[in-house]
């Protein structure tokens, strides 16, 4: 079986596709779980230690929505192209899109400004008022980073099942029709 130059080249993109998406949650992991509890464990004020972590998953967001919409542009071109081993990939890129806004746009930002009312009022935010609502959304922020390095995961899983002989369907029908000695009608 030849491998025309078009597979060669879409084959060498879906590997860039692996990689950038490897390194991308590789990153968000590293962020997660070694650089945020290192902040906690090092630093003597937790609330210092929380500022500079919200800060640091502030930018981390901005990376998942830059990375997650090069990825997701990727994946459309590959399905387009006939890779259907890509609409699920396409899906759960969409989906950690709308985890990652959500987290940016609405959990961030209120668990923010519960940290300012509460040094405004001269206490750390565990010491406040707002204490249980800011523990609260702390969960749900961590429920939704732990999904999104799941998805993320996935995706490099199922990314990583191409193989070089993986080819776009219709192609595998056609060579399928022709290995039983029927045409496929397609004027090529």
């Amino acid at each position: 079986m030849a491998i025309n130059p078009s597979q060669t080249r879409t084959f060498k993109n879906i590997q860039l596709f692996t990689i950038l998406a490897s390194l991308w949650i590789g990153g968000l992991i590293g962020i997660g779980f070694l650089v945020a509890p290192t902040l906690f464990i090092f630093l003597t004020d937790k609330q210092v230690a929380g500022m500079i972590a919200g800060e640091i998953f502030k930018n981390a967001n901005f990376l998942n929505c830059l990375m997650g919409i090069c990825l997701l542009i990727m994946s459309n071109v590959f399905v387009k192209q006939g890779y259907r081993h890509f609409v699920l990939i396409r899906w759960l890129l969409l989906v950690l899109l709308i985890l990652t806004g959500l987290a940016a746009l609405i959990i961030q930002p209120w668990m923010h400004e519960l940290r300012e009312m509460a040094l405004a009022g001269g206490a750390p935010v565990m010491q406040s008022p707002w204490a249980k609502e800011f523990g609260r959304l702390h969960s749900v922020s961590n429920t939704i980073f732990i999904v999104e390095i799941i998805l993320g995961l996935w995706i490099c899983w199922r990314s990583c099942r191409f193989t070089v002989t993986s080819e776009p369907s219709d192609l595998m029908l056609d060579r399928g029709l022709k290995t039983l000695g029927v045409s496929s009608g397609r004027q090529d």
